[in-house]
């Protein structure tokens, strides 16, 4: 070897010997590698967590059945008519209690609402295939109807139905009616148009009652119901009259 190099070498010996080599960080390369995963997992966490939300969020949009409220996966579906109810007298037979009520129902907006009142009206009221024009109801989309039943304990019957159309400005219109199936309780049940405040019935014996007129939401037209004498075997229509 020259001297040169020698001299190089000695140079390079002295350098490395002045040289302080200071021991890598390990315990802080290891706690900030810990720190950056941590920050890597909670990332995941959270993306993993957006996506489960997400799906489950498209999940229960999908499985919602209709009429929950939720516009923006279906409309709602087309409620079901129900009528008003109104009990519009009461009494006691033989310890029973009785009660007189009428149902209304209100007149249709359309034939489809008519169909839906029609369908309705065949599973909460006595039925008649021929009720308001026929299968549809398509009388329904010009007049509301109504239903009067009886209920005595717990035995319920059919008194009376009819369109709530206008038939005159003083019209009375009455039917009658029994309380139990055998013996005596007799009633008479009435409707009025709107410009009847007040009524008169007059018996076969010329005795006189002025029934109380109720009204029911959904129609200005009155009813009442009032407890009667047996009527005689030929009696008509009971004798109710506009009194006002």
């Amino acid at each position: 070897m020259t001297d040169t190099g020698t001299d190089i070498s000695r140079l390079l010996a002295d350098a490395a010997q002045g040289v302080r080599i200071k021991h890598a960080p390990v315990d802080a390369i290891v706690v900030g590698g810990r720190r950056r995963r941590n920050r890597r997992r909670a990332a995941g966490a959270v993306v993993v967590a957006l996506t489960v939300a997400c799906t489950a969020g498209i999940l229960t949009s999908v499985s919602l059945p209709e009429g929950s409220g939720t516009a923006s996966v279906a409309a709602e579906p087309d409620t079901v008519p129900r009528p008003t109810t109104e009990v519009i007298a009461s009494g006691q037979l033989d310890g029973k209690p009785w009660t007189l009520s009428v149902d209304v129902w209100k007149r249709a907006d359309d034939a489809d609402e008519a169909g839906r009142a029609w369908d309705a009206m065949k599973e909460a009221e006595y039925p008649d295939p021929q009720r308001a024009g026929g299968a549809g109801g398509p009388e329904l989309v010009h007049t509301g109807w109504f239903f009067a039943n009886l209920k005595v304990g717990e035995r319920r019957s059919f008194v009376d139905d009819g369109a709530l159309t206008g038939a005159g400005d003083r019209t009375v219109e009455t039917s009658w009616g029994k309380l139990a199936r055998t013996g005596s309780g007799w009633f008479v049940f009435g409707r009025t148009t709107p410009g009847v405040h007040a009524v008169t019935c007059t018996w076969d014996d010329g005795r006189k009652a002025s029934p109380q007129l109720r009204t029911v939401a959904g129609t200005d037209r009155r009813f009442f119901a009032i407890e009667a004498p047996a009527p005689k075997p030929t009696a008509g229509q009971p004798w109710c009259t506009a009194a006002d």
